[in-house]
């Protein structure tokens, strides 16, 4: 890892060597040479190497095993397999697997659904020679003590009773990692169990996602300067390859998601606030009560971590759901093959072509209706310029969003964060945006619910015939909306995501209530972003700042501050302290959306905030020295960046 994610993830964005990996043989299909892993070794298994088979991809719509008599009975085995997560159109891989007794092995593994109650019989068998299996979280509820080694050839025998409803997580492992610390050709031994409440009326459309996360890199390369080679899939395949999900107006969309992954993922939803109806860690779980289900469009799940989550399909159109983390949603590496053809500077096809990973397609019909260019009359009429200071050779420019007050802004005067947009609920806006860059670009209403065609993915976002376009440079478009709720949205470029938000093309929208007044002295607005360096990168910023200036503050004054994480990875630990204590603040409202008052009692002011995730808080701070550090969270066993850290001084 570098000294910060933005070098990190150029560097290996661009890195060469995945060229050679191809070349060396690192991807070579595993069905067709009839031979297993090609990093480095060919895996040995108790199956003759020539009858590899390829795992299918389960949508996790159909439960294994036989239930009969209120017991499930279920055969597993853990094998090698092949593996394509992006078809045909690229290189298998050779990965370890679950697989139902007599079936193909599957990513993720068999799927264990029951009702409450049940008795769950599971014979696991370890099919991988030379290599201990250990399994956990077959035993829902058992915490600690879930945990079932099986050496090579050998078969166990599990058993447990259905006792908590719950979506949970089990998982194995060869290499004998943490969860925290899986990422090699086991990373994939996962499945999901979810226990159903006895007498529950299920709803048939539900549908359940597993995240996978797989450095596909030579394991026996163990120098430091290894460069990882990610393959990431839901439900077994990588976008474009995705499934899409297509719905009715007025239908509900219930989901639940599970993070089979060590790297957290921030899941974000275009269009639409979802509510958070449960959450759980992969062995416990807990269903939300009406009073304490809170609405968001982006989701924090850690390693190991689950969620459910459901929507009212409200407006017809195209949308996605995707991790807000840029290199889970990026071709990495980007891939030389003639037939993937991906590159995250197209112009065409975006983002079928731009965009890879951890994606998802929703379309929400109506025949009724098509795209009708609006006729209402405006309320707030802004004009927004994109725009861009050149750099010196070597360095990254400064991009990002200004809007016009009184006359046109110089073309190279750019502000990061770009200006805020401060807007009424309930009031209709018409936005004008002008492209000055040299290169195509989007806007992204992050959060904002509004027509599909506006919503800022090129080519894709649309109703009908009808899509959001790639805006060209000296090209314009309008866009409409009236926002439904007051709290703290943001927009950002939708377009060569890992150079232009790196760039500083993100800026915060506020929404008020009417009557209300946005005063910069009470409300703190503080968004975390990358801005470029002099070095010819980026580097993480607070307001557009790598060394913010102290700010000012009376005590016994409330302050909202409006917090917005728009790194590009990864999440960062928030603190509010004054010395070595942590403040005392209250949650307001979260992704824009007011919390229930159940949960907007006064806490501890620390928290992790995801990449794409906003928060509202109201503090009323003591007097003296304050100080708000920005932890930023990496993967394991990299070094720990510094603070960034926003010292508040605090008057009598």
């Amino acid at each position: 890892m570098r000294q910060n994610a933005c070098e990190w993830l150029h560097k290996h964005l661009r890195s060469a060597r995945f060229a050679r990996l191809k070349r060396t043989g690192v991807l070579l299909a595993v069905l067709v040479l009839g031979v297993g892993a090609a990093c480095g070794r060919a895996p040995r298994t108790l199956l003759a190497p020539g009858s590899l088979v390829l795992a299918d991809a389960n949508d996790n719509r159909v439960p294994a095993g036989v239930l009969r008599g209120g017991v499930l009975h279920l055969e597993l085995d853990a094998m090698w397999a092949g593996w394509h997560p992006d078809l045909d159109v690229d290189s298998a891989v050779s990965v370890q697997a679950f697989a139902e007794r007599g079936k193909n092995p599957s990513i993720p593994g068999p799927l264990l659904r029951v009702p409450e109650g049940t008795e769950v019989r599971v014979s696991l068998r370890n099919l991988i020679t030379d290599s201990t299996l250990v399994v956990r979280g077959l035993r829902p509820g058992a915490g600690g003590d879930d945990t079932i080694s099986i050496r090579p050839g050998e078969t166990r025998e599990i058993g447990f009773r259905a006792a908590k409803p719950g979506t949970y997580h089990y998982w194995g492992t060869t290499s004998h990692a943490r969860l925290q610390d899986r990422m090699g050709r086991d990373a994939l031994l996962s499945g999901v169990i979810v226990i159903d409440s006895a007498g529950a009326r299920l709803d048939p459309a539900e549908r359940i996602f597993v995240i996978s996360l797989i450095d596909i890199s030579s394991p026996s390369d163990t120098s430091p300067s290894k460069e990882e080679v990610w393959e990431i899939a839901v439900n077994g395949r990588s976008w474009p390859h995705t499934e899409r999900l297509s719905y009715a107006m007025g239908d509900t969309a219930r989901w639940r998601l599970v993070n089979a992954t060590n790297r957290p993922h921030p899941m974000h939803l275009h269009g639409f606030h979802f509510r958070v109806t449960a959450k759980g860690d992969g062995t416990t779980d807990t269903s939300y009560s009406a009073d304490r289900r809170r609405y968001a469009v982006t989701e924090l799940v850690n390693p190991g971590g689950t969620f459910q989550l459901e929507w009212a399909l409200t407006r017809p159109g195209r949308w996605l759901v995707h991790c807000h983390m840029i290199p889970h949603i990026v071709p990495f590496p980007q891939r030389a093959d003639s037939v993937r053809r991906h590159d995250v500077h197209a112009v065409a096809k975006h983002p079928e072509v731009s965009m890879a990973g951890l994606v998802l397609g929703v379309e929400v019909t109506d025949p009724r209706r098509a795209y009708v260019e609006p006729r209402e009359p405006d309320v707030a009429v802004h004009r927004l310029f994109i725009q861009e200071a050149r750099a010196d050779p070597g360095r990254r420019s400064r991009k990002g969003f200004v809007l016009q007050r009184g006359a046109e802004p110089a073309r190279d005067s750019v502000v990061i964060p770009g200006t805020p947009l401060v807007v009424v609920r309930g009031q209709r806006n018409r936005v004008t945006i002008v492209n000055r860059l040299s290169a195509p670009s989007s806007v992204h209403w992050h959060g904002m619910e509004l027509e599909s065609v506006f919503d800022g993915v090129p080519g894709y976002s649309g109703l009908g015939g009808s899509r959001a376009p790639l805006l060209a440079p000296g090209d314009s478009f309008t866009v409409w909306f009236t926002p439904p709720r007051a709290g703290t949205y943001m927009f950002h470029s939708h377009m060569d995501e890992e150079d232009q938000l790196a760039s500083g093309m993100y800026a915060p929208l506020i929404v008020l209530e009417p009557g209300q007044r946005y005063d910069p002295e009470t409300d703190l607005t503080m968004m975390i972003g990358l801005v470029p360096d002099d070095r010819g990168g980026s580097s993480r910023a607070l307001n557009g700042s790598r060394s913010p200036a102290p700010i000012s503050l009376r005590a016994g004054r409330t302050y909202r501050l409006r917090l917005i994480n728009m790194l590009l990875a990864p999440r960062v630990d928030v603190q509010l302290v004054s010395g070595s204590a942590i403040q005392q603040w209250r949650l307001v409202s979260k992704d824009g959306a007011t919390v229930p008052p159940a949960l907007s009692a006064p806490g501890r002011a620390r928290f992790f905030i995801g990449v794409g995730e906003t928060y509202d808080f109201e503090w009323t701070p003591p007097p003296g020295e304050s100080s708000l550090s920005l932890q930023v969270v990496v993967p394991p066993g990299n070094p720990v960046p510094p603070l960034l850290t926003q010292k508040i001084i605090v008057a009598p």
